[in-house]
């Protein structure tokens, strides 16, 4: 006899791993496809502009409603205050995309507004949306899917805590996430980003001209096994793609690292000890460099939005036994690209702000001087 399903107080049924996966959990969140659903892969395309290119490098209409700007690093990762993200302009939204292009990741509170509606509204406004395959979505808009730990129990095949750049292993990769929780546990739970750019910049120069020669292939061969575990139908065909080692941000012009641990399965053109090794040491930078990490503490409404091309992500697995449930539109970006003759990489353009910074400190320093000599003569 089958064992029955457990049902939580929020009225979300969860399965034992030996049962198969239904179709509609809690009459709105969908984990299989149907014959319905076959049309939906169709939307999974490139985006055909680059969102956030060439706007106003100083983002004044951005900036105009920002009331506090926290910087996690100099370098990596901003949290805005007094922008809501359903009320923001064209320009604004833009002006947006190029910052977190930057920065790899931007971090909101408060979000409360943000509903499906306008979460995929948003999303939209930077390129097409992805539907994924089979990870649980929303029923009326499926391009929302749900991460809800009670539909995720622990596993080894679980992706959410193992450093990767979301869906990378389609043809048209994600560029952008756009991540709100909805309930949060009472403590642990945080997500971490690590910077690509910073990775990348750090190479010797032998390597990075080594590793940009290359490319890797990008398999859901994880999905894969989840899929035939639970037998789970899902929206078209789960992909394998091959991308550069190194691709070029088309906002920023930057370089960065492209493989990760949890999607790329091989390095082609070397052998297989060779494309271990790769993949290893990458993984070992992106995992233990802690100066290219940055880690967001999730609040009731907060809302992350990263950029896949030059930032990877894994979420802390210490939340158990509370639970919790955000959902994320995911969008998809151009074909990945190297270009050779891209100049610019974070550190150039880091180099230069820190300039800028460290002259007007000089300058406050020097008036502050000048102003206690001032002083300092009157009373003498």
């Amino acid at each position: 006899m089958s064992p029955s399903p457990v049902v939580n107080n929020d009225n979300v049924e969860v399965l034992p791993v030996s049962l198969k996966a239904p179709r509609v959990i809690e009459g709105n969140i969908v984990i299989s496809a149907n014959e319905n659903d076959e049309n939906l892969a169709d939307r999974n395309t490139f985006a055909t502009r680059v969102a956030g290119k060439g706007v106003d490098p100083e983002k004044k209409a951005l900036f105009a409603d920002v009331t506090k700007r926290i910087d996690y690093t100099p370098k990596f990762g901003t949290e805005l205050h007094g922008i809501k993200l359903s009320q923001l302009t064209e320009q604004q939204s833009e002006e947006l995309a190029a910052l977190i292009a930057e920065r790899g990741a931007v971090f909101f509170r408060d979000q409360d507004d943000l509903d499906y509606k306008e979460h995929v509204k948003l999303g939209r406004r930077w390129g097409p949306l992805h539907v994924h395959p089979f990870v649980a979505r929303n029923k009326e808009n499926p391009e929302v899917i749900v991460l809800d730990s009670r539909l995720s129990p622990p596993s080894r095949f679980n992706t959410n805590d193992s450093w990767h750049s979301d869906v990378s292993f389609d043809p048209a990769p994600a560029s952008f996430s756009i991540l709100k929780f909805e309930e949060i546990p009472e403590s642990g739970g945080d997500t971490i980003w690590s910077d690509s750019y910073q990775l990348y910049d750090d190479l010797s120069e032998p390597l990075k001209k080594f590793l940009e020669g290359l490319t890797a292939t990008h398999s859901s061969d994880i999905f894969k096994v989840m899929v035939q575990s639970h037998g789970i139908k899902t929206i078209g065909k789960l992909n394998d793609s091959v991308h550069p080692v190194i691709r070029t941000n088309p906002v920023t012009g930057w370089k960065s690292v492209y493989i990760n641990p949890v999607f790329t399965r091989e390095i082609n053109g070397v052998t297989p000890s060779e494309s271990k090794w790769i993949i290893d040491y990458i993984d070992n930078l992106i995992s233990k460099k802690l100066q290219y990490q940055i880690r967001f503490h999730w609040k009731k409404n907060s809302v992350a939005i990263w950029d896949n091309r030059s930032s990877f992500h894994t979420g802390v697995p210490d939340f158990r036994p509370h639970q919790r449930r955000g959902v994320r539109v995911t969008v998809s970006g151009e074909k990945p690209y190297y270009d050779p003759e891209s100049s610019g990489t974070k550190a150039e353009v880091w180099a230069t702000t820190a300039k800028t910074i460290i002259a007007k400190q000089e300058a406050a320093a020097k008036a502050k001087a000048d102003a206690e000599s001032v002083t300092s003569a009157k009373t003498a």
